[in-house]
């Protein structure tokens, strides 16, 4: 079976949520140069993907740290991430 980096990686490219300009890199909102830009939000127009980073991450959470008292995603792309993990 695929890793999961592998298979999340994968998804990603399917829906063309990654780009990469290695001559040409992105500026990131923190000022770091990188040769890739991952579009978070394009996940949330695909209902499978969606549910798919909601339940890994979410069970990723649970098993890393057990039970949490909040979740919340950074406001560059990943709030609706968090928020989907902390509701499940």
């Amino acid at each position: 079976m695929k890793n999961l980096e592998r298979l999340f990686a994968e998804k990603l490219l399917k829906i063309k949520a990654i780009k990469l300009q290695p001559a040409n890199p992105f500026t990131w909102a923190s000022g770091w140069k990188s040769p890739f830009y991952c579009d978070n939000r394009k996940t949330l127009s695909y209902p499978s993907l969606r549910n798919f980073v909601k339940v890994e991450i979410t069970r990723l959470v649970l098993e890393r740290f057990g039970q949490v008292d909040a979740i919340a995603g950074v406001a560059t792309g990943a709030i609706p991430q968090g928020a989907l993990v902390a509701d499940a």
